[in-house]
């Protein structure tokens, strides 16, 4: 399952799609710090199913997206694509069946800005779950041992115990197990929710199961209260109906004979009407006229004051026009003054200008010939400057070109002292190989031998558990129908032990007892001895005939002391809680009984000798039912009663005939039926009970020795399990063993041979060295010599460029000097111009003020004399109207004395109108009355109407009243049934009378629900089983695991740190399911201790180690290192190189660096840079010619990296 290809697009830094083929092995990326080389590691984890913004290196999971450049906008998606190879059948078992048989798997990630996110496998929509569970258990995640990113390696030791654990796991392939574990006990969890619910449902249907029953019995005693109820209200309301009817009549013939007495007296008041109508109108044409007089009086008033109003406001104007002249002739003089003070300045300042200007252009003229001056030495200055640089640049490129083939030559050296030390140590590996071959290929034979055995073994021990397993299926079946047995006698139990509780708590409440008795009772009196009905006893048959005899005196209370009984009853009288009854336990007077034999005229026998009471209870039975004769039918009490007067005779059905001649039975809510059924009842579920336990304690008994004979062979199977489990397990680590021994011999052959290529490329290369060695020595003394002239050059044309600076500054502090002149004189020159200009325009300003006072004085001379002939005008016509007032104030007072004589013939006719009015009125309040009564006569017909309607569901009235017209008309009688009937109903309560469909169905869901409760607990049985499985396999891979990691560990140790010891150990060995793993190291020459005190490199190397050992152990198919060899020095980063190197035959490596041996040790380099600020790219290697010539793609092949990276730069 190695990687192929890494597609990103739109991720971190890389915005554009980027392809990255991993073809090889070993594949290097390199860069300089900051280019975005951890941004692949980051794509590859991300794609992965990684959630944690934190682990990639942000904020929010939004920080992915490419956020943008300065020249570049945000990306509104990231995606990221992995193409597996999956053609190596041993990592294809390890995937979930749908991807075992494609030869390659693709997933996808992709995120958007808005935050919504896609996970594809071969371009097919998928769950974030179906990305992690195709990583469980392949050494390959997030989170596993497959990518050690930058820094992480140093964490690794200095991780929490608990956290290590998860490399160990990760190896073992427990996670698949953890995480199908962790699903089982959520499973659990929400199976044990269900079973309490339901567990709830039951019993809450047990609790309501007999009060549904009680309801059913209330249910069907209201519906025939209320049968009653309907007949006896609708014959109530047709008689109502019929009254009504006949009120109407009545009502409506004298609303008629008043009606026509009205229509006459509203003739005789429309005559008034027109009569009063021609007086008004006479009255208003004289209140016209007279209020034409008064306007006119008014507005010959209004004119007169009008025009002396105005006068005064002429006279108030002709003096403030006067003010107002005499204060402009004022203001002229002023202006005057000033105008001849302003001339005269203006004069000297036009004289100022005139020589200041002069004096600006002679020093001008002189500012640009020393401006010309300087220009020139500048000019001299620039080309002795160009020819610095010029000189600098030539030394910098010497200097560098010779830095550079010093570094080659050191290179060169370098790589041929590596070669020759690597030659040495491929030739001792190449003997201990051959060696190494040997010794395997004897183990091949040794296994393949213990591989036969190992097959034998199981298939003899097969047998044996297929025999225990069938005997368990037939137990287990047979403890599920005991368990159902059991269940169903624990429930039916249940029920009659609730019933009992619920009969018990009502007996005790003292529920269907009269409020008297339940006070007596509740005072806790010693002479009180109970009820009659709780000392005597009547069997099931006999119920109704015992309950129809006593009825109320069940309810009697008996006492053991008369007089006591006198005090309570004076007691209970006094306090009002009601009436009630005491009776002695032995009365005075008992009267004899007579004997009957039984069959004789339907003669069972005396009812006294039925019933069950203690000796004690004698006396009193014999007070209360004496002689009383028990028969057949009501026929034969009745014909007892006559044959044998003084006798009480006493149906079986409860109809009893007494001496004086009563006969009382029938059926409905009787109290004391109700109390005699619930005594038998209570004594019937006792004995059911008691017979329930003894069956239910059997079935118990039974199930229990069921279970222990299936215990006894669960052990037995579980045994034959563990020889056969130790078989297979015999059989698969010879398997195992057998392969990893072929595997060994492959790999080590493979190894021999490229020992042998090795060989001879480093022969070669060593031979090439040395030439590019003595080229290089004399390029170097070269560019040495060169370098040297250049160096003098460049100091001769420095004191040349200096001098030119100097005259350079001189010449520039005489030109600033000049300028500043120049610059007080144009200063002065302007201050003079604006105080000009400031003297021109107070001159014009005063000028223009001068003209507009002169127009002002002329304007208001000429006003005074126009309103002064106003005035005259105002005085003459205030005259006239004064006139004009007086004569409209005589005609006023003619008008007013006409009006007052037409309003008194008006009152006179109003009178007579009035009295007609209050006659109409009368007999209008006649009318309306009448028309009121019929009004509440139908407001009361249609409230009967739609009384009825309602009540009786939509029935109209009017077409029954027929059936109830010849009944006799309803009496006092009558409406005390209906009153007495509705408290009886009030009295009841709410009725459900869904009571009995509501009972059928609560014990049909007991049923289901009860079925459905032995299914969940055998659900629940089923995974706590696969938990344990679960359990015992990961404690079994686990420990297997950690012994072969820990013994790897330290012969990995040992060998990176050319001696020492170091070992795993577990925090809690008791517990392998959650026990943290330890790392104890000791470094050549130091003491064991804290492993936090090594060094960084120490660090660093053993957990390098400690990876190395669980690639040895389970290999990933690959692995991601991020600069995970930066802390390791040269002979540790040697070490490094070979170690990944003897892993490839199992894993691939990505490992990105900056160490140049880590670089030439890969088998494909490529680069990333960020040439555009913010933007990553690939970039091909500058290679020599000979590499280019052998290179097609953009990442060429290790000898070719290693032959770029000694001669040139990565782009």
């Amino acid at each position: 399952m190695h990687i192929k290809k890494l597609e990103i697009s739109g991720f971190k830094s890389f915005v554009e799609r980027t392809v990255i083929h991993f073809d090889h092995d070993v594949i290097g990326i390199v860069g300089p710090n900051g280019c975005g080389k951890s941004n692949i590691v980051d794509a590859i984890r991300w794609c992965m199913g990684e959630q944690s913004a934190k682990h990639l290196r942000g904020r929010a999971m939004e920080d992915v997206i490419f956020n943008g450049s300065d020249s570049r906008p945000p990306a509104g998606l990231s995606e990221v694509t992995l193409t597996f190879d999956n053609t190596n059948p041993e990592y294809a078992a390890t995937l979930p069946l749908e991807y075992r048989d494609y030869p390659e798997i693709a997933v996808t990630r992709r995120l958007f800005r808005d935050g919504t996110s896609e996970y594809l496998i071969n371009k097919t929509q998928v769950r974030l779950r179906d990305i992690t569970e195709l990583f469980l258990g392949t050494g390959v995640g997030t989170k596993a041992y497959s990518i050690i990113e930058q820094g992480r390696i140093g964490q690794i030791v200095s991780a929490r115990p608990e956290d290590r654990r998860l490399f160990i796991e990760e190896a073992a392939g427990v996670t698949k197990y953890k995480q199908r574990r962790k699903q089982a006990e959520r499973k659990m969890e929400l199976t044990r929710q269900n079973l309490t619910r339901i567990s709830d449902i039951v019993n809450e249907i047990e609790r309501t199961s007999a009060s549904l029953r009680r309801q059913a019995a209330k249910a069907e005693r209201y519906l025939a209260y209320r049968s009653e109820l309907d007949d006896l209200v609708l014959h109530d309301a047709a008689h109502r109906l019929l009254e009504f009817t006949v009120v109407e009549r009545v009502e409506r013939s004298s609303l008629e004979s008043v009606s026509a007495e009205l229509v006459t007296v509203r003739e005789r008041l429309e005559s008034a009407d027109g009569e009063l109508a021609q007086l008004r109108e006479e009255a208003a044409q004289i209140e016209a006229r007279t209020d034409e007089a008064s306007k006119r009086a008014f507005a010959a008033d209004n004119e007169v004051s009008t025009l002396q109003a105005e006068n005064e406001r002429a006279r108030d104007r002709v003096m403030h026009l006067e003010e107002r002249l005499r204060a402009a002739t004022q203001e002229q003089q002023q202006i005057q003054e000033r105008l001849g003070g302003l001339e005269a300045e203006r004069e000297e300042l036009l004289e100022r200008i005139e020589r200041l200007s002069a004096d600006e252009e002679a020093r001008l003229s002189d500012a640009a010939a020393e401006d010309q001056a300087l220009e020139e030495l500048r000019q001299q200055e620039l080309e002795a400057n160009e020819e610095v640089q010029a000189l600098r640049r030539e030394v910098s490129t010497s200097s560098a070109q010779a830095a550079a083939a010093e570094a080659r030559l050191d290179g060169l050296g370098q790589r041929m002292e590596d070669a020759r030390s690597r030659l040495d140590a491929l030739a001792t590996e190449k003997e201990s190989i051959v060696g190494e071959l040997e010794s395997l290929s004897a183990r091949k034979a040794a296994l393949e031998q213990a591989l036969r055995e190992a097959i034998e073994g199981k298939q003899l021990t097969q047998a044996e558990r297929d025999v225990v397993e069938q005997e368990i299926q037939q137990l287990r079946d047979n403890r599920l129908e005991s368990e159902r047995a059991m269940d169903s006698a624990k429930n039916e139990l249940g029920l009659k032990r609730n019933r009992l509780r619920a009969l018990e708590d009502l007996h005790r409440r003292l529920e269907g007892v009269g409020a008297g008795a339940r006070a007596l009772l509740g005072k806790g009196d010693p002479a009180v001895l109970g009820l009659v009905a709780d000392r005597i006893e009547a069997p099931e048959e006999l119920t109704a005939a015992f309950a129809g005899l006593l009825g109320e005196r069940l309810q009697y209370v008996v006492v053991s002391d008369p007089e006591r009984g006198i005090e309570l009853l004076d007691e209970l009288r006094a306090s009002g809680r009601g009436r009630g009854h005491v009776i002695p336990a032995r009365p005075p007077h008992v009267a004899g009984a007579r004997r009957w034999r039984a069959g004789e005229d339907g003669v069972l026998g005396l009812l006294a000798d039925r019933l069950v009471y203690g000796p004690e209870d004698e006396p009193l039975v014999q007070a209360l039912l004496g002689d009383a004769v028990l028969v057949e039918t009501a026929r034969d009490a009745l014909a007892v009663v006559e044959r044998h007067p003084g006798t009480t005779a006493v149906a079986l059905d409860g109809t009893v005939a007494r001496p004086e001649g009563v006969i009382s039975g029938g059926g409905g809510d009787d109290v004391a039926a109700a109390m005699v059924e619930q005594k038998r009842e209570m004594h019937q579920l006792r004995d059911e009970i008691a017979v329930l336990s003894v069956d239910y304690d059997a079935k118990v008994e039974s199930h229990n020795q069921l279970r222990a004979r299936l215990s006894e062979l669960e052990t037995a199977l579980e045994r034959a399990r563990k020889a056969a489990h130790e078989g297979e397990l015999a059989h698969v680590t010879c398997e195992k063993d057998l392969a990893r021994a072929v595997s060994d011999i492959e790999r080590v052959s493979l190894r021999q041979q490229a020992i042998e290529t090795e060989l001879e490329r480093l022969a070669q290369s060593v031979e090439e060295s040395t030439v590019a060695e003595a080229e290089c020595r004399a390029q170097l003394d070269e560019l040495r010599a060169h370098l040297e002239q250049a160096q003098g050059s460049l100091h001769q044309a420095e004191e040349r460029a200096a001098g030119w600076r100097e005259r350079v500054q001189a010449q520039a502090a005489l030109v600033t000097e000049r300028k500043v002149r120049l610059a007080q004189v144009k200063e002065q020159t302007e201050a003079a111009r604006v105080a000009l200009e400031r003297v021109t325009s107070q001159l014009d300003d005063l000028t223009t003020r001068t003209a507009r006072l002169q127009q002002e004085a002329e304007e208001c001379a000429r006003n005074i004399g126009v309103t002064a002939a106003k005035i005259f005008q105002c005085r003459e016509a205030r005259i006239a109207a004064a006139a004009v007032a007086q004569e409209a104030h005589a005609e006023l007072e003619i008008a007013r004395g006409e009006l007052e004589g037409a309003r008194q013939a008006l009152g006179a006719r109003e009178g007579l109108l009035r009295e007609f009015r209050i006659a109409q009125a009368e007999l209008d309040e006649t009318a309306r009355n009448h028309e009121m009564a019929l009004q509440r006569i139908e407001i009361g017909l249609d409230h009967l109407l739609s009384s009825v309607r309602e009540k009786f569901r939509g029935l109209d009235l009017r077409r029954v009243v027929g059936d109830y017209h010849a009944r006799p008309a309803p009496d006092e009688e009558h409406r005390r049934r209906i009153d007495e009937l509705t408290k009886l109903i009030d009295r009841m309560g709410p009725v459900n009378l869904e009571a009995q469909r509501e009972h059928d169905e609560a014990e049909r869901r007991f049923k289901e629900l009860n079925d459905q409760k032995v299914d969940i607990e055998n659900a629940l049985a089923e995974l706590e089983r696969a938990i344990k499985h679960m359990d015992r396999e990961s404690r079994r891979r686990f420990k297997e695991t950690f012994d072969s990691v820990n013994e790897l560990f330290q012969k990995s140790f040992v060998k990176n740190f050319r001696g020492g010891r170091a070992e795993l150990k577990l925090t809690d060995p008791d517990d392998l399911l959650n026990s943290g793993v330890d790392i104890m190291a000791q470094p050549p020459g130091k003491k064991l201790g804290n492993i936090e005190l090594m060094s960084g490199g120490e660090k660093a190397l053993t957990a390098v180690s400690l990876i190395f050992a669980i690639f040895q152990h389970r290999p990933s198919p690959f692995c991601v290192l991020d600069e995970v060899d930066a802390p390791l020095d040269e002979a540790n980063v040697s070490r490094y190189n070979e170690a990944i190197r003897s892993m490839t035959a199992h894993s691939q490596f990505i490992l990105i660096t900056h160490i140049r041996k880590t670089m030439q040790s890969v088998d494909v380099l490529y680069g990333v840079t960020m040439g555009e600020p913010g933007v990553s790219r690939l970039v091909s290697v500058k290679v020599n010619d000979e590499a280019q010539a052998r290179s097609h793609t953009m990442a060429p092949t290790r000898s070719e990296s290693r032959d770029a990276l000694d001669q040139t730069q990565v782009a």
